[in-house]
């Protein structure tokens, strides 16, 4: 694996999404005064679990390095406590899984 890898444009499309989905989508869930159960539900069951198989379809498929994958789960532990309870630490298990499933898919 070479450094240069991990400096390119594609991967910070994949910083800068990931940085959507950690703290913009929250944000827009908090302005909207959602309850717990829809946060739960829109944000972390609906568009961070399909942002996570997207991901690791997309990184798999245009063979870049697997460190990237690590990106979003990790902006997601530094933001989570901001905008949702204690449980929602988990989910960062479940979205590191889910990323590396759906990169496995792609690969022989």
């Amino acid at each position: 694996m070479n450094v240069k890898e991990l400096f390119t444009m594609k991967t910070l499309w994949c910083i800068a999404f990931g940085a959507v989905f950690s703290f913009i989508v929250p944000i827009i869930g908090a302005t909207l005064d959602l309850n717990d159960i829809m946060k739960v539900g829109f944000i972390l069951l609906g568009t961070n679990i399909v942002y996570s198989i997207i991901l690791g379809l997309f990184v798999g498929a245009k063979n870049i390095s697997w460190l990237v994958l690590l990106i979003f789960p990790v902006l997601y532990l530094i933001g989570y406590r901001y905008f949702f309870d204690g449980y929602a630490l988990y989910f960062t298990l479940v979205y590191l899984g889910l990323t590396y499933l759906s990169y496995g898919i792609t690969k022989d």
